[in-house]
């Protein structure tokens, strides 16, 4: 038997809609009209969490072409594999408070995340907008860093709280291009350190698009804000699912050129 998709989200395309208009929709055909999420395109209204769904079940529909309204579904999860993962939590947490193993394995030590030895600081991170319809967002005063490594085929976002001030003179050749072909100035002779050691890495999703700020050729101090949209789409993968300090783009052919990020 077919199991029936149930609607995650509805977009309306901004040309044709107002934030108050597709309120008013939602609320005559009984939907929920909760705050919108902004994006470049569309104003999305969430109907239920991604977590309540099948994992990469949601998908994109047309629900009105002539309207410009779309939806996200999926298929939602049962309340049996929902129960079985509860019975399953409540037998290791009740096996760690008795202190009796569960499944007991060798101990094999675990690997740490492979990282990059060096990360070409190119501009602040904003946000990433994911295939699921969810929106992952930094602080807008700058904390977050947006990276990438020698090759420019990889970007990371990485926390600059912390950093250390070093010498960057004789940094690699590769990415002192890279970083003056991005941003139009020359590289400094002074970087930031930041000592990183994530655990581990979880994959998220797969990203659609990605909002940065940077002053690249023009007066230094004086940003802009940019997006740009992936051909293909890169895996997204944190080092902590609730709070990031750590994003991974890999994947999907990324290329940083003059004209930006493809």
């Amino acid at each position: 038997m077919r199991k029936r998709s149930k609607i995650q989200s509805i977009l309306f395309d901004k040309e044709k809609w107002s934030v108050t208009a597709a309120r008013h929709w939602l609320q005559t055909h009984s939907k929920a009209a909760p705050k919108a999420d902004t994006t470049e395109n569309y104003y999305r209204f969430r109907q239920s969490p991604p977590f309540n769904f099948t994992k990469g079940s949601l998908r994109t529909i047309t629900l009105s072409a002539p309207q410009g309204i779309k939806a996200i579904i999926g298929v939602e999860r049962t309340r049996t594999t929902t129960k079985k993962a509860t019975a399953r939590t409540r037998i290791k947490k009740l096996a760690i408070r008795s202190k009796v193993k569960v499944n007991p394995r060798p101990k094999v030590k675990a690997k740490r995340p492979w990282l990059p030895t060096m990360l070409v600081d190119i501009a602040t991170a904003l946000s990433i907008e994911l295939e699921s319809g969810e929106e992952l967002k930094f602080p807008i005063r700058g904390d977050f860093a947006l990276c990438s490594n020698k090759s420019g085929s990889e970007l990371w976002i990485v926390s600059r709280k912390g950093s250390k001030k070093i010498d960057t003179t004789d940094v690699d050749s590769r990415a002192e291009k890279l970083y003056e072909t991005f941003t139009g100035f020359e590289h400094d002779s002074v970087g930031n350190l930041v000592h990183v050691r994530p655990r581990e890495f979880t994959k998220i999703g797969r990203a659609m698009s990605i909002v940065y700020r940077s002053d690249k050729f023009s007066k230094p101090g004086k940003t802009s804000d940019y997006i740009h949209s992936f051909r293909s789409y890169p895996s997204v993968s944190v080092d902590d699912p609730k709070r990031p300090k750590i994003v991974a783009l890999r994947g999907g052919q990324i290329k940083i050129k003059k004209e930006g990020i493809t």
